[in-house]
């Protein structure tokens, strides 16, 4: 038997006996590696190769012992706490869609059947090996670009919005900003090892998006996209993805960043509608607008800690039938009849789900794995946020959704869907690679790369030489 296929035959019997198949190609490569680096160790010292093979195997071990420990330590790694987290979220949006719906006079009828679907889009999410993102990351891109402009050539306008009408349902496109993070992180991710071009061409990839968001026109998803797009890009960087330095990255980012945002806040001196959110924000008895405003104030202030608040008579008997409390508002309606404990524990477990999910993201090894649950844990984060603060009477910014907890099928559907990838993320994130090149210095001849410090001697002979 060749040397070759010796070492073949032992990896091979080492995966045998590893139950995780999803984790086999990369041991057998890590052992593989091993043993010819072995090898070659040896037959410096003189051995033959086929001799020096053997005595590479042998100090390996017995294969079938050494694959019986790998099974051990080698599985799957499903985050329970977070799985039993995404279910409450969704048994509490199917009692607030049923309260909202049966007790609440909000109109229409509640329907189970959304929330079965949402469930089943985060199991086939959750079980689809999120790899299968990586391997056509440019047409994920590219399809939901298409996606996003075809729908805004057949919509219609709605309260000033554009809107997807077809067979008596209509969804609304601004929650194409759910999923422009996803498909942008995605591009971050072709882009990787391509230097200061592969920054430029993420600046670039940005924009289309973007005009989309403002055609609808949505602020709220612009702004959601256009922070996740900043901070994922931001992270490549630091991370030395591109293969550039880091405070050059940093530069190319940032100081567009800085100007763009600079004649944002020109625009919105200049802007009626945005002086006008501002000053109801600020002085909402100043505005006849500024009636929700007051209401949703007055209701929370006059929430119970545990039971339903009182109501100002000059609102007359029940001002939660008015539609916007099963959508935009439910957390405000939910605090009014259950008090504050309910709003309480509502963000209590957003915030343990946030909390968990950074920490996980911060251990995803491979650009991947971190750039597609940072994208999806960054939309989570700052729809809830968004939502919360609304939900007070402070929010600058209208809400947009609070994931899998307020009314909208397309949001739950959606939202269910990228939770699923996370988790799919944090479940078998520790198998996939990816290679980049770590940033050297022009002229260096040490790099830190995979936490080993590598000292190049044959650069420094020939700096010597020259």
């Amino acid at each position: 038997m060749q040397p070759f296929e010796e070492i073949k035959k032992y990896s091979k019997t080492v995966c045998e006996q590893i139950r995780w198949k999803k984790a086999h190609s990369m041991i057998a490569e890590e052992i593989e590696n091993h043993i010819c680096d072995q090898r070659d160790a040896y037959i410096s010292e003189g051995e033959e190769e086929e001799t020096a093979t053997r005595n590479a195997i042998t100090q390996m071990g017995d294969a079938v012992t050494v694959g019986m420990e790998l099974d051990k330590t080698h599985k799957s790694k499903p985050q329970w706490v977070l799985i039993s987290l995404t279910i409450i979220l969704m048994l509490i949006g199917a009692g607030v869609s049923y309260l909202t719906n049966t007790f609440w006079n909000s109109p229409g009828s509640f329907h189970i059947f959304p929330f079965i679907v949402a469930l089943a889009a985060f199991l086939i999410t959750y079980f689809l090996d999120f790899s299968v993102l990586g391997k056509y990351p440019k047409q994920c891109y590219l399809l939901t670009l298409v996606i996003g402009m075809l729908g805004l050539m057949l919509s219609s306008q709605i309260n000033g919005r554009a809107w997807f009408v077809w067979a008596g349902n209509s969804v609304s496109l601004a929650y194409l900003s759910l999923l422009f993070p996803l498909t942008y992180s995605l591009f971050i991710y072709t882009m990787r090892n391509k230097g200061a071009r592969g920054i430029i061409f993420c600046g670039i990839a940005y924009i289309p998006y973007a005009i989309i968001l403002l055609l609808i026109p949505t602020a709220t998803g612009f702004v959601l996209y256009t922070l996740t797009a900043l901070i994922l890009l931001c992270a490549a960087i630091a991370r030395g993805w591109f293969g550039v330095s880091k405070k050059l990255g940093m530069l190319f980012v940032l100081f567009p960043a800085g100007c763009a945002a600079a004649l944002s806040c020109v625009w919105c001196v200049f802007n009626a509608y945005r002086i006008s959110r501002i000053s109801i924000l600020l002085h909402p008895y100043s505005d006849p607008k500024g009636y929700q405003t007051i209401l949703i104030r007055e209701l929370m202030s006059n929430a119970a800690f545990t039971g339903k608040g009182t109501i100002p008579q000059k609102y007359g008997e029940n001002p939660l039938s008015m539609s916007f409390f099963g959508t935009d508002f439910a957390l405000t309606a939910l605090t009014h009849h259950y008090g504050w404990i309910a709003f309480l524990g509502v963000v209590m477990i957003f915030t343990v789900f946030s909390i968990l999910g950074f920490h996980y993201v911060s251990k995803q090894r491979s650009v991947l794995g971190l750039m597609v649950s940072l994208s999806i844990l960054l939309t989570f984060v700052m729809q809830a946020a968004i939502y919360i603060i609304d939900n007070l009477g402070y929010g600058l910014l209208s809400a947009l959704s609070l994931p899998l907890v307020s009314y909208g099928k397309a949001a739950l559907l959606i939202n269910s869907g990228l939770i699923g990838f996370m988790l799919s993320v944090f479940r078998t994130g520790d198998i996939v690679k990816d290679g980049y090149k770590p940033y050297k210095k022009p002229g260096s001849f040490i790099v830190y790369e995979d936490g080993k410090l590598i000292i190049d001697l044959t650069m420094r002979k020939t700096y010597k030489e020259n």
